[in-house]
């Protein structure tokens, strides 16, 4: 794990997908995010995006992964996509 830029509220970065089984109204889909906040941890910083308002991401691991998550995403921009279907809200 190598030295990352420091995260700026307003820069752009790629957030993944995120699909849940238990908690499907929280689905999001992945692409291109604007930072909102900075929050520094002990392990480092977490970053929360205007598209994933209350997700925190680890910095140094999406700052590794940029260049794939590009690649997946081009310039599609990062979106809830709640899925409200029953069997995906029940633990």
């Amino acid at each position: 794990m190598g030295e990352h830029p420091t995260p700026r509220v307003g820069d752009d970065v790629y957030i993944p997908s995120s699909l849940y089984l238990t908690h499907g109204v929280d689905d999001f889909r992945g692409g291109l995010c604007r930072i909102v906040a900075i929050h520094e941890h002990v392990g480092g910083f977490f970053v929360e995006v205007e598209e994933d308002p209350g997700t925190h991401h680890n910095w140094a691991h999406l700052m590794e992964r940029q260049a794939e998550f590009r690649e997946q995403y081009g310039e599609s921009r990062g979106h809830p996509d709640p899925d409200y279907r029953q069997e995906f809200n029940e633990p």
